[in-house]
């Protein structure tokens, strides 16, 4: 029941991209995936450049993908979060898992994403990043995420999960429901991997990037 809030024109978008340049683990398309998010937000959707934070590790936009700058970046996005206002985060990058030591995941792990600096500083979980962008939000909120990684089926830890093969939608074990309107896209189920996507004509993007650009 009740009446949608009113929008109030407060609109932020955290984008991060990492293509781990250097290493074993380099990828080709995210910073890319972050070009054409932004490109979509601001050219047909009508936002404005200043309400958007990249993070990429080219040396461009507001800092490198730290582990640091993710956990502030996520921060800045909720901080203050008010109904009206509209919200948009994107991951594209690698995405693991690690045990769940709560014992709340189905399968007993949680999914994670990768900052630039993982090797030193650790691995972000999906606990951790619905601590910072889901959990703070108020009624009348609205988040939409793009996770375009491994393992990103339940990346926000949702309370309901679209389930393809049954045409219906699955509540979660232990869910957690917030009192924000949140709805993620993922680039697969929590025990798939997502991939790059490019033809002769386009550059290199993550798949799940492409399609909804």
């Amino acid at each position: 029941g009740g009446t949608a809030p009113r929008p109030t024109g407060r609109r932020r978008a955290l984008l991060i991209g990492v293509n781990y340049f250097g290493t074993r683990a380099e990828l080709r398309g995210c910073i890319n995936d972050v070009h054409n998010l932004a490109q979509l937000l601001t050219q047909t959707y009508g936002w404005q450049a200043s309400d958007i934070q990249t993070l990429t590790d080219d040396g461009r936009g507001f800092g490198m993908p730290t582990r640091h700058n993710i956990e502030q970046g996520m921060r800045w996005l909720a901080q203050g979060a008010a109904p009206g206002d509209v919200l948009f985060f994107s991951f594209s990058g690698h995405g693991a898992q690690q045990e769940d030591p709560n014992g709340y995941e189905e399968d007993g792990m949680n999914e994670t994403i990768l900052p630039v600096d993982f090797e030193r500083a650790g691995m972000i979980t999906d606990d951790q990043i619905g601590d910072f962008i889901v959990k703070p939000l108020p009624e009348g909120v609205r988040l939409t995420s793009v996770m375009d990684c491994c393992h990103s089926g339940t990346g926000l830890d949702l309370p309901f999960t679209w389930d393809q093969r049954r045409g219906m939608w699955r509540e979660e074990v232990n869910p957690y429901h917030s009192m924000g309107d949140v709805l993620m896209f993922s680039g697969c189920e929590d025990d798939d991997t997502s991939s790059d996507a490019s033809s002769a004509y386009t550059a290199p993007g993550g798949a799940m990037t492409t399609a909804f650009c």
